[in-house]
């Protein structure tokens, strides 16, 4: 175990928000908490948006798709963790008492929003409360890699959201943007029986949806409209989509949402959308077509992410496209700037 007087390297905003890495000391175990080395970290588009559009302020760690090494932990820690296991964890653990998490609110318990790794995940070491080692963390199966890991808590999210919008009699989605979530919410909605459709604007994507079977077919939507809609008319019973599926929110993408979704139909959206982004809430009404948002998964979501990792049921090696060491996190960000990167895994060491 590394004495509290060493550094460890971790990637910071700038004063002049730029990110950078530097050094740091390493964090005090929490009382009954544990000492976690960091192996890797996903970067989320989260960590971008707070990023580009500073919403972080300067001296903040990013990083939440964390897996690492328990290297040590206090007495009387909840759970049977050892020093050694292979670990993921979740950032924010709810309280489970308050009126937020009783009425399946988890993700605006203050506890919740007050919680996080110390510090971020972009750093080699990371100090976990009890709250996380006893609900959101879990001992990683030694057939499963560590890339593969990371990716339980966008999972969760993502099934926090499909549980959202609820079920359909065989329904259909379309997923509007085939990144990272939205080639993950295409795999869970076929698990679930639904007819899948994609679109995006990146020919690249649109041929690993259909090449890995995660769409029944996608679509460029400015180019492809006319084929999408007489896709949609042969095998949908409405010539529209029960569900639409946003990981990508502007005013064009809304109103191809709204001419895709049937009467009566969800539309969810994943993400934030750029100030000042509206829709009429009357083509809204007259339609009764429900907006349902999602933001954080709630702690039976990320049991669920976890088996469905572990037991390969959603398919996620293909979507790591960048694998760089920490060193390089600015070009992390600028691959995610540019679209280059459909999902990058910070690196900080030798793999154990």
């Amino acid at each position: 175990m590394p004495s509290l007087s060493e550094t460890m390297t971790v990637a910071r905003i700038d004063e002049d928000y730029g990110i950078g890495v530097t050094k740091m000391p390493i964090p005090a175990i929490p009382p009954q908490g544990a000492l976690v080395k960091v192996v890797g970290c996903g970067v989320c588009g989260s960590d971008l948006d707070k990023f580009v559009h500073k919403k972080s302020s300067p001296g903040s760690i990013l990083g939440h798709e964390m897996v690492g090494i328990v290297e040590a932990l206090d007495e009387g820690h909840p759970g049977d963790w050892k020093v050694g296991d292979r670990l993921v964890s979740s950032h924010h653990a709810p309280c489970g008492r308050c009126h937020y998490c009783v009425n399946d609110s988890e993700s605006m318990c203050r506890q919740f929003k007050r919680t996080n790794f110390n510090p971020g995940g972009f750093s080699q070491y990371v100090a976990l409360s009890p709250e996380h080692l006893a609900h959101t963390a879990f001992q990683i199966p030694s057939d499963i890699s560590w890339e593969e890991a990371s990716c339980i808590e966008p999972l969760s999210c993502v099934l926090r959201a499909i549980r959202r919008g609820g079920t359909q009699v065989n329904g259909s989605v379309l997923i509007v943007g085939l990144g990272f979530i939205g080639m993950m919410a295409a795999q869970v909605y076929q698990n679930d029986g639904y007819a899948v459709y994609g679109v995006d604007l990146d020919p690249n994507r649109i041929h690993l949806a259909q090449s890995r079977h995660f769409v029944l077919d996608a679509f460029h939507p400015v180019e492809e409209r006319v084929r999408l809609q007489e896709t949609l008319n042969r095998h949908t019973t409405l010539g529209k989509v029960d569900t639409v599926f946003l990981t990508a929110v502007n005013p064009k993408t809304l109103a191809l949402a709204l001419d895709y979704v049937r009467d009566g139909g969800n539309l969810i959206i994943f993400t934030s959308a750029p100030e000042g982004t509206q829709v009429d809430p009357s083509r809204l009404y007259f339609r009764e077509i429900n907006l349902i948002t999602s933001y954080s998964p709630a702690l039976s979501d990320l049991r669920e992410a976890a088996q469905m990792i572990f037991q390969q049921k959603i398919e996620v090696e293909p979507l790591i496209s960048h694998r760089l060491p920490l060193q390089d996190v600015q070009q992390a960000f600028e691959l995610y700037r540019s679209g280059q990167a459909l999902k990058v895994f910070l690196q900080m060491g030798e793999s154990q």
